[in-house]
């Protein structure tokens, strides 16, 4: 099983399946829908594989099975389609597979299947030694701009944007985050794409939202080189202001909507602040919200002095040694550049 699919291919399974996981740059035109999969699977447990072929045949008969196989054709000439695949590459890509010959078009099937490529994708994490590639740490305290860093450079992989999280407590994004089995297939592609020469990562967590980097994805990111970003906090503030408020504002959020994200953000992380540090921010970020032109600086400032900066000095003391450059955004990024462009 090919790990890096660069062509686009066709996922032949049913709904469900294509959603909790699937091959990235591949589409969904199932076989069986996910009613259709379940009565077939039903009556395979009962009546075993011939007769659960026979029940899968019947149901796509006549206009619908024409319908399907144009549909796949369609998709085959319209991106250069070589490969199908199902489950384990039995059954459902075999029969697709004959369909398809019937209309004179020959199709190969991955072996093995989803399961074969999630097999591999798991192998791949299981040992630090696997990974190739030069990896390069972008660190700094939260608002350093770590994550316009990391834009900037060809030889990156922009993780927050994978997981479509922000990676921290008030990280959440509108749009939902993949499943697990998605974010460690799409991390893994980008891996794969870069992995013969530097890799420019952003230091995260292990956890980014719901999804969590994958095997010993995250340990070899800590047994790296690091880069740090300084920033004052005047700087760091103003940053987040821009990322973090009005940002989403500009692009239609909501402000009463905004407010109730971050006050629920804020009540997750209530003991680690402490009582007093607790309701302070959540004034603050109150009347910042609810009086015209009010000043976001002031809760943010206040975020950072008391969780968030404290949570990365432990951090930054585990990973001291393993810094080789430290200095301000412009110059990492001209030293991140140099490197880059070898």
């Amino acid at each position: 099983v090919m790990l890096l699919m660069n062509n686009r291919i066709i996922d032949v399974r049913s709904e469900l399946e294509f959603e909790k996981g699937t091959i990235p740059n591949s589409f969904n035109i199932p076989i069986l829908n996910d009613d259709e999969y379940k009565l077939v699977g039903t009556d395979y447990k009962k009546h075993g594989q011939d007769s659960a072929i026979r029940v899968g045949e019947s149901l796509v008969t006549g206009e619908k099975k024409e319908r399907l196989v144009d549909d796949w054709i369609r998709a085959i000439k319209k991106y250069n389609i070589e490969y199908i695949f199902c489950k384990r590459g039995g059954l459902r890509s075999k029969t697709a597979k004959r369909w398809l010959k019937e209309k004179d078009l020959d199709i190969k099937i991955l072996e093995g299947g989803y399961k074969l490529y999630r097999k591999r994708i798991v192998h791949l994490h299981e040992d630090t030694n696997n990974y190739n590639g030069n990896w390069i740490i972008v660190a700094g305290y939260t608002g350093s701009g770590k994550t316009l860093l990391i834009k900037e450079l060809d030889s990156s992989i922009d993780i927050e944007s994978l997981a479509k999280h922000r990676g921290s407590t008030f990280g959440s994004l509108r749009e939902s985050q993949p499943t697990q089995q998605n974010f460690e297939n799409i991390l893994t592609q980008s891996y794969l794409e870069k992995c013969n020469g530097n890799i420019f990562l952003e230091a995260e967590s292990r956890n980014i939202g719901r999804v969590t980097l994958p095997g010993r994805f995250y340990d070899k990111m800590r047994s790296s080189k690091y880069i740090f970003v300084e920033a004052n906090i005047e700087t760091r503030v103003n940053n987040i202001v821009e990322e973090y408020v009005l940002m989403p504002l500009q692009n239609g959020m909501q402000r009463d909507n905004l407010l109730i994200l971050y006050q629920a953000a804020l009540n997750k992380i209530n003991r680690r602040l402490g009582g007093n540090n607790y309701l302070t921010i959540k004034n603050q970020m109150n009347k910042a919200f609810n009086v015209q032109g009010g000043s976001h600086e002031l809760w943010i400032k206040l975020l950072l002095e008391n969780y968030y900066d404290r949570l990365y000095k432990h951090k930054l003391d585990e990973i001291s040694n393993q810094i080789i450059f430290s200095s301000d955004w412009s110059a990492c990024k001209d030293y991140l550049k140099d490197m880059d462009a070898t």
